[in-house]
């Protein structure tokens, strides 16, 4: 099959030029016939170099064992781009909308059928043409037609069969690929030098990699890619019109996609090296692709979706349109616009939505919101006195208080004596948290947070941590119940005080202790109960859509009531999110455990190497989005994200930085949902910057996509508020994928 394509599409019938005959001597050197050039050579060469299995053969054990080095930080071959080039191609791409009409099909489990296989390769051809129109007109013009068309190469004749015409054929399977093809004004005749691109597209292209983290290409997939490669760069120098190409002739980009991912190969290398010894092509092939081509090979990452929806902005789909962009550039020169150029005006539209957020708010309120906030949480500030004395036995740590079901505990204020009654331990042996009622309503549910006695906390971390957990959330919950803020997705706060222990006190002060070793404990008791996500998890496995989605509503539902009075939370994860069983039957989330919240700036969040924000690792300090960043991690952990055990606050924060920078995190929760991942988006263009999160605009989106009623993009707020259409900021072409 290879042998007609490369030999009958390489020179077009009637204006086939005379092939050079080469005479190779005893000693194995060519020959060429007088009036005959090195492009006749070349071509005489690409004649003979046609089968795709020969050559791989040449090169099997030499791919295998780069391959089987294959490592994360030290791949075989170097990345065709820098990330950092594909994050400004990503802020370059803001606001353009690439949508694809026809949706990948599912990944089969075993070979695909004739149908399927159709399916994909229209799905490809379709990709294809809109990233390739996309970025023609962003970039170069947006009046002209686009110079290039897609389809694929038959297998014998010099003719190109387009994906729809093979489907309807039956012929998809004598497909070789798909290629991005310069119009020429040669009506159906196409040559491989009119090919910018050419796209391997199988059922499956990749394994998993050694490490279990990621993919990594077959050698029978890379061998492919490197001899559709060879063809082009043959093709294009041994071309009478080398006057078409603008830039990088010595270059070809191929791209190796099935149904679920994809990757980018770049050949580069200079063919006047190759041995012409048209006795053994493969041969001179396999050592001129050892010994002289510079190979550039991108990471396999995930480009469609569950839902056959390519992830846009995501790394694998980045690196699949910095490759077209190339590809375009070499044949039809420098673009009107630059990538740095557009990428340049990112921030420029950030500040200026913030300068209209502003605008409108003022308009609304009467008064500057941010002035206001600053001042009120200046107006709040909190002074913590840890009382310090000393235990009755010297200063020597008893051993924490346990309580066992049916335990009947009594709690004593300035007014008040109540009684609740144990029934369960809630923390896992882990906090010492319980389920309890009341001794007046038995039917409501209560957790029962009881605190170290005062004279463990200096001794013990662990014993201060349980101060934060009852001493300081006590005083955090009360500072939300005296500024009104109430939320079925924050804790109620029902009763503190201290306990009261069985037997005669011989306390000197209503304030003061005795030596019973439960006098003076702290307890909180809050409402509702429920289980932290973590033994959800354990239990039940990642979440569905729609749990997840759920999830994301209830606390950012939270977080917007507390930060209305400035107040963030510092330390979400899993443990500190319950579900809770409705009275409806309907699960909903609860964020807990406040006792870590900064309410001013002097206050400190904890600091969880899984969790934290990566302002609270590197400064100790919460930036506005902060809370939103943890959340989106946790929203990854539920989701099936796979996050590492940190030794350090480094590690944390370089793995923050490698996965933000691959865009995994979107990457993940595009599987779950779109709105997640734009969600993720959002949070990821608003990290480390002093700009509040717009908790109404993602509510209303969350919403509407759990009664699947989600319009897209656009949030239309009614028109008497006087408020202007917004599209939900995200960075990158993330948002694009929406629909």
């Amino acid at each position: 099959m290879w042998r007609g394509v490369a030999e009958n599409i390489s020179m077009r019938p009637g204006r086939r030029a005379k092939a050079a005959e080469a005479h190779v001597a005893k000693s194995g050197e060519i020959k060429v016939p007088s009036g005959t050039g090195k492009a006749g050579v070349l071509r005489e060469f690409s004649k003979k170099f046609a089968d795709s299995n020969v050559f791989i053969s040449q090169l099997q054990d030499w791919l295998q064992e780069k391959l089987d080095q294959f490592e994360e930080e030290s791949p075989p071959f170097p990345p065709p781009f820098q990330v950092e080039d594909l994050r400004q191609l990503d802020y370059a791409l803001e606001g353009v909308l690439f949508q694809q009409l026809l949706r990948m099909p599912p990944p089969a489990a075993g070979p695909p059928s004739a149908l399927v296989e159709s399916d994909m390769y229209l799905a490809v051809e379709d990709f294809l043409h809109i990233c390739a129109e996309g970025l023609w007109e962003t970039f170069w013009n947006t009046d002209d037609s686009m110079p290039f068309f897609v389809n694929g190469p038959r297998g014998s004749g010099s003719k190109i069969h387009s994906v729809e015409k093979a489907s309807s054929r039956g012929r998809v399977s004598a497909l070789p690929g798909v290629a991005l093809i310069a119009r020429n004004g040669s009506g159906g005749y196409v040559m491989w030098d009119h090919i910018a691109q050419f796209v391997e597209v199988k059922s499956h292209v990749a394994i998993t990699n050694q490490s279990g983290t990621g993919y990594v290409l077959t050698s029978e997939s890379l061998g492919c890619a490197l001899f559709h490669g060879l063809l082009m760069l043959l093709a294009r120098a041994s071309s009478d019109k080398k006057s078409a190409y603008r830039k990088s002739i010595d270059t070809a980009y191929v791209l190796v996609l099935d149904s679920k991912c994809g990757g980018v190969l770049r050949l580069k290398g200079d063919v006047s090296k190759l041995e012409m010894n048209l006795d053994s092509v493969y041969s001179s092939a396999g050592e001129w692709i050892r010994k002289h081509a510079d190979i550039g090979l991108s990471n396999v990452d995930t480009v469609w979706n569950n839902l056959g929806n390519p992830n846009w902005g995501d790394l694998g789909t980045l690196q699949i349109l910095m490759a077209i962009f190339h590809c375009i550039e070499q044949f039809k020169g420098t673009p009107r616009r630059s990538i740095a150029e557009l990428a340049a005006e990112h921030n420029g539209r950030v500040q200026r939505r913030k300068s209209e957020r502003r605008v409108l708010e003022v308009q609304e309120n009467g008064n500057d919101s941010s002035h206001q906030h600053h001042s009120h949480r200046r107006s709040h500030r909190e002074i913590v006195e840890i009382e310090e004395e000393e235990g009755p036995d010297g200063g020597k740590s008893p051993e924490h208080m346990k309580l066992e079901p049916g335990t009947i505990l009594w709690l004593e204020d300035a007014h008040w004596q109540r009684g609740f009654q144990i029934h369960e331990d809630l923390g896992g042996g882990r906090r010492s948290v319980y389920g309890a009622t009341s001794l007046d309503d038995m039917g409501k549910p209560l957790a029962v947070y009881v605190g170290a006695h005062p004279s463990q906390l200096e001794p013990s971390w662990e014993d201060m941590s349980m101060w934060y957990q009852v001493q300081r959330q006590t005083r955090v919950l009360n500072i939300m119940k005296q500024r009104g803020i109430s939320s079925k997705y924050l804790p109620q706060l029902i009763a503190s005080g201290r306990l009261m222990h069985p037997g005669p006190c011989t306390k000197k002060s209503p304030g003061g202790r005795c030596d019973h070793p439960w006098c003076g404990t702290p307890v909180l008791v809050t409402s509702p109960v429920g289980e932290s996500l973590d033994v959800v998890v354990e239990r039940e496995g990642f979440f569905s859509s729609e749990e997840a989605l759920r999830c994301c509503h209830d606390c950012l539902s939270a977080l917007r009531s507390s930060g209305s009075a400035g107040i963030q939370h510092g330390d979400i994860n899993p443990e500190h999110v319950i579900r809770v069983n409705g009275a409806d039957g309907e699960f909903y989330y609860v964020l807990v455990d406040w006792g870590r919240a900064v309410l001013e700036d002097r206050d400190s969040p904890a600091i969880a190497p899984r969790f934290s924000s990566t302002s609270a690792l590197q400064e100790g300090k919460l930036c506005p989005a902060s809370d939103a960043e943890s959340l989106v991690y946790l929203l990854y952990f539920v989701c099936g994200g796979k996050t590492p055990e940190f030794d350090t606050m480094e590690a944390a924060l370089q793995w923050r930085e490698r996965v933000w920078a691959r865009r995994a995190i979107q990457q993940q929760l595009g599987e779950v949902s779109a709105v997640l991942k734009a969600f993720a988006d959002y949070v990821d263009s608003l990290c480390g910057t002093p700009y509040p999160v717009d908790y109404d605009i993602w509510l209303r989106r969350l919403s509407r996509a759990l009664h699947h009623d989600d319009p897209g993009k656009k949030i239309d707020y009614p028109s008497t508020s006087g408020r202007l259409d917004y599209v939900a900021e995200s960075s990158g072409t993330s948002g694009a994928s929406l629909n």
